[in-house]
């Protein structure tokens, strides 16, 4: 785990925004989890971009413009896993994908980080946080490491992926050692969850600490 110097965003003066961050397999949902138990408001960006997926998505029709029907089940339903597919095997179709995406699923973030009370503390996941300049609207940013060996060693005993996929999927975004040094906090997740919490508990000691200077 390593400190950085904090560097103050005033998205919202009276709220603290932690980013949060790492490779595919990294640990970044269960990180999520382990800030919501301290007390955090938790939101995850995978989350909300899922909403753009279901059956009545405002952008539905935009993603078969994009990726044709073969992304439709019989029902009509979007086979999320189809436009991964070929977003990630194409990279036109990816840039295309987070063009449409990313815009949308920031602004459903900025109403939920605005409803939220004052002197809230909201951890956000952003697979993305550094290649979409997420993180210039953080307060802090976190990032949980992994080596590559043990992303694919999770990732595969999660199932549902293949090598080459998870390799096309890590190459698509900022290699992780850039994201460790443009972190305030980077945090090595190669034990257990419990592991995982103790350096998180420090981490969000530290952020509490310093939003009460």
């Amino acid at each position: 785990m390593g400190f950085l110097c904090y560097k103050p965003v005033a998205l919202a003066p009276n709220k603290t925004l932690i980013g949060i961050t790492g490779s595919i397999g990294s640990g970044k949902s269960t990180a999520l989890s382990i800030f919501g138990e301290l007390g955090a408001v938790t939101i995850s960006s995978d989350a909300i971009a899922r909403t753009f997926t279901e059956p009545n998505s405002p952008v539905k029709g935009d993603l078969v413009n994009l990726f044709g029907t073969k992304i439709l089940a019989n029902d009509g339903t979007i086979l999320r896993s189809k436009i991964a597919e070929i977003a990630f095997s194409d990279e036109t179709k990816l840039k295309a994908l987070n063009d449409l995406l990313h815009p949308l699923v920031r602004q459903a973030f900025l109403s939920f980080f605005e409803s939220q009370n004052p002197n809230s503390i909201v951890a956000w996941e952003v697979p993305l946080l550094f290649e979409t300049d997420a993180h210039t609207i953080c307060d802090f940013t976190v990032t949980i490491y992994l080596p590559k060996e043990q992303n694919w060693e999770r990732v595969k005993a999660r199932g549902g992926m293949e090598l080459a996929d998870f390799e096309r999927r890590t190459a698509a975004q900022m290699d992780i050692e850039k994201k460790k040094f443009l972190s305030d906090f980077v945090v090595t997740n190669d034990t257990d969850r419990e592991g995982l919490k103790e350096q998180i508990v420090i981490i969000y000691k530290e952020i509490q600490k310093r939003i009460q200077i």
